[in-house]
């Protein structure tokens, strides 16, 4: 139904792409201004292929060996040296996945501060993990991803449609600007109604994120009237109330309960039932 699996565009700066007929490589670099990575992977053999440390990389700066890793990675991989906040350094980004049908991405994202290099991780997500461009058009890339949380909670996969999480990165760490873009917010509630209008079956997990999308928008009661006209009465997906354990405890009279409830742990709502302006959703991208 929603298409949610995001990937990175074709990037300016140099970068390494694995994927699954990558042969094993050893040692290819890749170099920006005084920041160079040399990475060597595990790739096919007889027909098998290493899943277990099967990409390794080295940092260096001006000529300098700073960081060693090792990691894992399943058929897809990218390793690229990009600017992100524009300040003349290139970031180092690290993607693996983990495999699966749509989980999991993970990225690394080292820069250099302080005479070493620190990095940070988002995910593990679904899909791609987020995409980073330059939404304002300043030279400084935003991280675009989107709230997991939202997958699975009221349907499939397929049928859910997550809002928006943008990040911006400053000195070394992202920081959520998501309500700064409402163009950009706007433009995904836009495809979230055309999905609804589009299809039948599963309206409750596009719904749910529609919802949070209008939340974002500063627009919650219009979003929630508009769910409360479409949504469907027969599904029960997401109704239980369960435990910290997982174990059902209970059950939710109907969606916009459940959904409401779900609003309200997931911070979109504060326990009034109202909009939280104090939302932060750094936390649903970063780890």
């Amino acid at each position: 139904m929603a298409t949610v699996a995001f990937a990175l565009p074709a990037l300016a700066a140099s970068e390494i792409q694995i994927n699954y007929d990558t042969p094993s490589f050893q040692n290819r670099e890749i170099t920006n201004g005084k920041v160079k990575i040399s990475v060597s992977y595990d790739g096919q053999s007889g027909g098998s292929l290493n899943e277990e440390n099967n990409l390794r990389y080295t940092l260096y700066y001006d000529g300098q060996e700073k960081i060693r890793e090792t990691t894992s990675t399943f058929n897809i991989g990218n390793i690229s040296l990009q600017d992100l906040d524009s300040n003349g350094t290139p970031e180092v980004i690290v993607k693996v996945y983990s495999g699966g049908a749509h989980c999991c991405t993970e990225h690394k994202v080292y820069t250099w501060r302080d005479n070493n290099f620190t990095s940070v991780q988002f995910g593990p997500a679904d899909g791609n993990g987020g995409r980073f461009e330059d939404l304002n058009q300043d030279g400084r890339m935003e991280l675009i991803a989107f709230d997991n949380s939202f997958l699975y909670a009221f349907s499939s996969y397929a049928g859910s449609f997550p809002p928006s999480v943008i990040l911006s990165y400053r000195d070394g760490n992202f920081e959520d600007v998501t309500r700064q873009y409402p163009q950009y917010l706007r433009g995904i509630a836009w495809q979230m109604y055309r999905t609804l209008e589009r299809t039948e079956g599963e309206n409750n997990g596009v719904l749910a994120g529609y919802v949070a999308q209008k939340i974002l928008l500063g627009e919650f009661e219009d979003g929630w009237n508009f769910m409360l006209a479409r949504y469907d009465r027969e599904s029960d997906w997401g109704l239980d109330i369960r435990d910290s354990n997982g174990n059902s405890i209970g059950r939710h009279r109907d969606f916009p309960t459940a959904l409401k409830a779900f609003l309200i742990e997931t911070g979109y709502l504060n326990r009034n039932g109202q909009p939280n302006t104090a939302l932060n959703l750094r936390d649903r991208v970063i780890r």
